[in-house]
């Protein structure tokens, strides 16, 4: 029978050393790998980063907008000019034969006539007179509309009023009449001629849409027309027909019972009636009243330009008033004061003109 031995329990396994550490000890070893690392990264980046250097070349100076354009022009006509094909040279016809279109003559050109000198423009320095169109003269004008020119006046207008003065002393001192109503000289052959050849230049230059229209005065003001009329060709020549016949001496007598003498304001008042944009004021003198008892009383310059004043008052646009101090006698101070005056405050020229037989007395 066999006899059961107990067998002894194996020994016991020595436990290994495992070592615990507390929650802080923990906490602090993880912050100090987490900036050990977070240290060596930026040292790692900033190694690197300063070793390898950035560098920017710039371009050529970008040329300025002009220069781009003229550039960029040149390069296309080079463009242009290397694709294009020549220009195709047209073939010449000779011939040999005998024309059998035949031109008109030429029309012999007339030189016109002789005509005062001017003397002074508007700013005071001389210049020779001219007829319509040509070169010399004041010069001036805004806007749009006809060119016009009237003693060397120059100015753009749509419509315009020719003043002509009429009085005694126009036709005496150049001894086209002897004061006070023997006529010495009639019509052409008057030395007041120039003086309407000069407004009928200007008439015949005006356009079909200019307004015009002629005062002439002396102890009285008159109108050719009632209102401004268009420079149709038939109208035109009813113009020259009446600056030819009717603008002459003793034509502008007083009426309506008005004082007479030479009455710039009843003249001033019937262009500005007219409503024009140009006014063109030809006289020799200063304005003169017709007293009761006889005799002239200058009519103070104040006066004559209230006229003017109260006439720009009626117009939409303030018309130019230019402004011709016609001398056949001797020149006064005076005179050429109102009569500069009255163009500088209607923003108009003044301007000398030596008369034809002018008598310096």
């Amino acid at each position: 029978m066999e006899t059961l031995t107990e067998e002894a329990p194996p020994p016991p396994k020595a436990p290994s050393r495992v070592r615990r550490f507390s929650a802080p000890v923990l906490v602090a070893v993880v912050i100090f790998h987490l900036l050990f690392g977070g240290v060596a990264a930026v040292w790692v980046v900033s190694r690197y980063s300063a070793a390898r250097k950035l560098t920017f070349n710039a371009g050529p100076k970008s040329p300025n907008p002009s220069e781009r354009a003229l550039e960029h022009r040149v390069q296309l006509q080079k463009k242009t000019q290397s694709t294009s094909a020549p220009p195709a040279v047209p073939r010449r016809v000779l011939t040999t034969g005998i024309s059998k279109v035949t031109l008109p003559p030429m029309p012999e050109i007339k030189s016109p006539e002789s005509a005062p000198r001017s003397m002074m423009s508007a700013g005071g320095t001389g210049n020779a007179f001219g007829p319509a169109g040509a070169t010399s003269g004041g010069g001036g004008g805004g806007g749009g509309g006809t060119a016009i020119n009237f003693f060397g006046i120059r100015d753009l207008s749509t419509s315009v009023v020719i003043m002509i003065d009429v009085s005694d002393s126009m036709f005496t001192r150049t001894g086209d009449a002897d004061y006070p109503s023997k006529l010495v000289r009639q019509g052409k052959e008057q030395n007041f001629q120039v003086i309407r050849d000069e407004a009928i230049k200007l008439v015949e230059s005006l356009t079909p849409q200019t307004h015009f229209g002629i005062v002439r005065w002396s102890g009285g003001a008159y109108s050719w027309k009632p209102e401004l009329v268009n420079a149709t060709e038939e109208n035109k020549k009813a113009a020259v027909e009446h600056i030819q016949t009717e603008v002459d001496y003793k034509t502008a007598r007083p009426k309506g019972g008005r004082a007479g003498g030479t009455r710039h304001d009843y003249a001033l008042e019937e262009a500005f009636a007219l409503k024009p944009e140009t006014i063109y004021m030809l006289t020799d003198g200063n304005a003169t009243a017709s007293q009761s008892g006889g005799g002239l009383q200058p009519i103070p310059p104040q006066e004559i330009y209230k006229v003017a004043e109260e006439g720009q008052k009626q117009l939409p646009k303030k018309a130019k008033v230019h402004v011709i101090y016609y001398l056949n006698g001797k020149e006064k101070s005076d005179e050429v004061d109102m009569l500069r005056g009255l163009a500088s405050r209607n923003t108009g020229k003044f301007q000398k003109v030596e008369a034809k037989g002018r008598k310096e007395k």
